[in-house]
């Protein structure tokens, strides 16, 4: 009985836990860190100035972020950049394809595992710059070295980083690190993987004025925020302790903080204490606000020091301009099935292929910039669960003009998988066309589904028309031929062959397959009737003239 109600108990708080998150509203990622309602941004430190050394040097450091531990890629291009110094520190491993320039002199910091290759697959050897252990001691660095710096740039994940040649108008002379998008820089344009779904959150339409309520729960490092809001509209801005809310350009907004809040320059203290539980949240604003509903209610939960947030009412209101989305592969990839090797028509996902019937596979790229890459599939495996087998391949020829770009293979389906629906997976390498360098492999999946076959069980033959008619012709050829022996050997001996021709004819002529099932024809009796010969007397001889040959035969 104990043990029952302990058992009891632990159902009771499981169930409270999780209905704990949908007290407010039933909470959804949102992806890209956007949608109708609200907009979420990183913000990294940077600066842009106006600095030009004597000889009309700019100078500028990069500074790259990585989501993972892994092996990452980007192209930096500075093709059409002014004369430059370009220093570059990261703590991940990366490796940089330039667009090189001979008036740009590219550096990194001593340490980092940055490795650069060009076009033609040589790899140039950068300036080594000290190792420093913060941003400002690399900025000062630079500064005391070259005579100043341009800018500053942080970028997280990028793909592609490209140098406009653009001079700006920034007025400052000195390069102070700030909270800024790295987007809003002329003199840069970047390209960025898609940001990870580090939001939360969930909108309920009323007619009563809007309630927005953001909640930063306490285990989130993230410290300055800076928001945006409509005009007139209540919000409550909760998160951990020490973080400060910075609201722009909004007027007539009511405001509950747990946080030191920025609002229109004029700072305000915290007025309550919210921990990060929905269930207090919803409690503290209906009370402050004296209201039974909450507009829209979003969590966030990436862990950067700095931030930008957009919520908005309606379509109207002005957000930046949605980054690009790419996959995680350093070129986006993509993987299509054909049933033919002429590669025409891609396999609709919803038709089911054949088991026994070989399958055409085609992986493509998008361009990495103007790098020359290649592909090559290391390993091909197929997996219906539980199980999971290799699966050779065969590679196919390409005779198409953007056969660079794309890799053809072929496979034998395999027919014993205890599911109908399979996972094909493939690693696959991208290659410079020199071949002295290659990324690590990215796995490219694509599913589809499997119709069983199924062999014929029936043991008799199916004849066609065409076999008919050859049988046919064939007994017919045999008939004849036995007839002219017959008249041969009748001519030759002067006696009948003592033979039934019609029976053996008609045996003949059938040719009935005996003992099957499924014959064409059934095996009829032939009737006998007897000879003019036999109904005659015994004492009638053969020479008589009353039975010749010729009449017995007829």
């Amino acid at each position: 009985m104990r043990s029952i109600t302990c058992f009891i108990t632990v159902l009771l708080c499981l169930k409270s836990a999780t209905s704990d998150s949908s007290v407010i509203c039933e909470l959804k990622d949102v992806s890209g860190n956007r949608n109708d309602w609200i907009v979420l941004q990183e913000m990294y430190l940077g600066c842009w100035t106006n600095f030009t050394s004597l000889n009309g040097t700019k100078v500028h450091i990069l500074k790259l972020l990585s989501s993972t531990e892994q092996h990452s890629m980007l192209e930096l291009n500075v093709t059409v950049a002014n004369p430059s110094v370009v220093i570059i520190t990261s703590s991940s491993d990366y490796t940089i394809l330039l667009q090189d320039n001979p008036t740009v002199d590219i550096y990194k910091t001593n340490g980092a595992l940055i490795n650069f290759i060009l076009p033609t697959g040589k790899r140039p050897q950068p300036h080594i710059a000290p190792f420093t252990n913060s941003d400002s001691e690399l900025l000062k660095w630079a500064a005391e070295t070259f005579g100043g710096v341009t800018s500053f740039t942080t970028a997280r994940d990028p793909k592609i980083i490209t140098f406009t040649g653009m001079k700006g108008t920034q007025q400052s002379s000195t390069c102070d690190l700030q909270p800024e998008i790295a987007a809003d820089k002329q003199l840069i344009k970047m390209s960025l993987k898609s940001p990870t779904d580090d939001l939360k959150s969930c909108y309920t339409k009323h007619s009563g004025e809007p309630i927005h309520v953001i909640n930063i729960p306490d285990d989130v490092k993230i410290r300055h925020v800076n928001v945006h809001l409509p005009s007139k509209s209540k919000v409550t801005l909760r998160g951990p302790a020490n973080t400060e809310w910075t609201i722009h350009n909004s007027f007539g907004v009511k405001l509950l903080s747990n946080n030191l809040v920025t609002l229109n320059g004029k700072k305000s203290l915290p007025n309550q204490t919210i921990s990060d539980e929905p269930k207090e949240i919803r409690q503290k604003v209906f009370s402050y606000y004296k209201s039974t509903f909450i507009t829209s209610y979003s969590e966030i939960h990436l862990n950067v020091s700095h931030i930008q947030l957009w919520i908005r009412d309606n379509n109207n209101f002005s957000v930046p301009v949605e980054v690009e989305p790419t996959t995680s592969a350093p070129v986006p990839l993509q993987m299509q099935l054909f049933s033919s090797p002429d590669y025409t028509f891609p396999l609709d996902p919803s038709r089911k292929v054949p088991s026994d019937k070989r399958i055409y596979a085609e992986i493509s790229s998008q361009s990495f910039g103007e790098i020359p890459l290649s592909m090559k599939v290391s390993s091909c495996q197929v997996s219906s669960m539980p199980e999971v087998r290799d699966m050779p391949f065969k590679e196919e020829a390409c005779y198409i003009k953007d056969c660079p770009k794309r890799l053809r293979f072929s496979f034998e389906m395999l027919g014993n998988l205890p599911s109908s629906s399979w996972d094909l997976k493939c690693a696959v390498q991208l290659c410079h066309e020199s071949g002295k360098f290659c990324t690590k492999e990215t796995q490219v999946k694509r599913n589809f589904q499997v119709k069983p076959y199924i062999p014929n069980k029936n043991p008799c033959f199916e004849f066609g028309l065409s076999s008919v008619l050859g049988i046919a012709f064939g007994g017919f050829l045999i008939g004849v031929l036995l007839t002219g022996a017959l008249w041969f050997i009748k001519i030759r001996t002067g006696h009948p062959v003592a033979l039934g021709m019609r029976s053996t004819a008609a045996e003949l002529s059938v040719l009935s397959i005996t003992g099957c099932p499924c014959g064409l024809t059934k095996r009829q009796p032939v009737p006998t009737h007897q000879s003019p010969s036999e109904n005659s007397s015994g004492n009638a001889s053969i020479g008589s003239t009353q039975s010749t040959p010729t009449s017995s035969m007829a």
